[in-house]
């Protein structure tokens, strides 16, 4: 027999600069709710520790006096800056989360982008690097080994709190969820029951520059997404276009494509290893997933007509992902 259709409850609340949403089977379970209530709690209480906004956020403090001293962390802040050692290390520096001196010096910080001088460019370059953040997990402390560094958890803040939230309604035996993010991070458990289907989470991705126009959708089982390209934040300069992902090795953004969605287990995973493989390009961004099996990823790219786009996936199935005719 198949299952009864259920309405979509989905509850909202403005976090981390964007608008999440918890959706759920409105009924299953009946505290279900409540439940998607006390997860985002649990991503604004992320929020108080990760914002670089927040004077008083454990990552203000960190980019105040981890320069001098190791600083004790909570134990959130120390996972989340694992996290960001491990895919530093898996896209060889392609993500960074110690960018934030780029940002500054592009003007992308302030949404005034502007072209730096060569002179700034290194100047900023040399405050970069995940390499230079100790973290001692035995005693819970982070130390900067470089003077300037900033941490900053953009690219990657999002992910790791729909992760955390998830948890919370999976503690509460809640099944079937789909959390996001502003739309750009994602994490879809279990199904939705509704008219068309109950095979998890159906998705949409929509033409990057031209959000009305659907160029296919993802159906999400047990499975993230995290997209990242620059269609929101750009300037031209001389006649060159230059978007707000910088790449942090070499201080210049990075450019090829026009968006990267990538599909994985892990929220946080998925979000920063989207910026990560954008700045790689797309051939290296290929590479990477096909020796990682469990990455999934649908590169945009443009072509010589405006209104077109080539649309490049890796480790995508037919099950996963469908394109629009």
């Amino acid at each position: 027999m198949p299952p009864k259709i259920h309405r979509q409850l989905e509850i909202g609340r403005w976090l981390m600069a964007c608008q999440f949403h918890v959706m759920l089977n409105e009924g299953l379970p009946i505290h279900g709710g409540d439940s998607a209530l006390s997860a985002l709690d649990r991503i604004e209480g992320l929020e108080a520790a990760l914002s670089v906004y927040k004077p008083d956020s454990e990552f203000s403090r960190l980019n105040r006096d981890a320069e001098r001293s190791p600083e004790r962390v909570s134990a959130d802040v120390a996972s989340i800056i694992q996290l960001a050692r491990d895919v530093f290390d898996a896209t060889e520096g392609a993500f960074d989360m110690t960018a934030a001196s780029l940002s500054e010096a592009w003007g992308f910080a302030r949404r005034q982008g502007h072209h730096p001088t060569s002179q700034q460019i290194e100047e900023a370059v040399s405050k970069v690097g995940m390499q230079h953040v100790e973290l001692d997990q035995s005693t819970q402390t982070v130390k900067f080994n470089r003077v300037g560094l900033r941490l900053n958890s953009g690219g990657i803040g999002k992910g790791f709190a729909i992760d955390r939230a998830s948890e919370i309604l999976e503690g509460d035996g809640v099944e079937d969820f789909l959390i996001h993010g502003g739309q750009s991070s994602v994490l879809a458990k279990g199904n939705r029951y509704d008219v068309d289907s109950c095979i998890g989470w159906r998705v949409a991705v929509s033409h990057p520059e031209q959000p009305k126009i659907q160029l296919g959708a993802l159906r999400l089982v047990n499975k993230s997404l995290g997209t990242s390209g620059p269609a929101n934040q750009f300037f031209y300069y001389n006649g060159i276009r230059y978007g707000h992902i910088i790449d942090p090795r070499t201080g210049w953004p990075a450019s090829g494509m026009l968006s990267v969605t990538v599909i994985h287990p892990s929220a946080g995973w998925a979000d920063a290893l989207a910026t990560g493989l954008y700045v790689m390009g797309v051939d290296r961004a290929v590479a990477y997933c096909e020796q990682h099996p469990e990455t999934g990823m649908i590169a945009i790219l443009p072509t010589k007509r405006q209104s077109d786009v080539e649309i490049v996936t890796c480790n995508v199935d037919e099950t996963t992902w469908t394109a629009n005719r």
